[in-house]
């Protein structure tokens, strides 16, 4: 297997132990399917000036990534979610392109990690 060091490997462990492949892979692909969708909401809300919004999908993507193990996206976008809450719109800026990074890494690792699940 590849060295996926953007995931938490016990994350995952942790859904095959609950439910199997099956589980993991549903998670995965739930991760991979919605996740676009929360960092356009947090884009958004930076671009609007809207730290509401951001706060929004902050939440969203920290809870969905620390549930397949994206410790590095649930970390920042944890910090997100901090510094909107605080109306701070500057700071999220700051912070969204570490965030970009990670997701970008993380994306590529859960669909390393999908390849091989289906592949079984």
């Amino acid at each position: 297997m590849t060295n996926l060091t953007s995931l938490d490997p016990a994350a995952l462990e942790r859904l095959r132990k609950w439910g199997g492949d099956k589980l993991a892979a549903q998670m995965v692909r739930l991760f991979l399917d919605n996740s676009g969708g929360r960092m356009d909401q947090i884009r958004g809300g930076v671009a609007a000036e809207d730290p509401d919004e951001a706060e929004k999908g902050a939440h969203s993507l920290k809870s969905s990534a620390a549930n397949v193990g994206a410790e590095v996206v649930r970390g920042l976008a944890g910090e997100i979610e901090s510094a909107a809450s605080s109306g701070d719109v500057e700071a999220v800026r700051t912070i969204l392109p570490g965030l970009e990074d990670a997701y970008s890494q993380a994306i590529a690792d859960l669909e390393t990690i999908m390849d091989g699940i289906e592949a079984t």
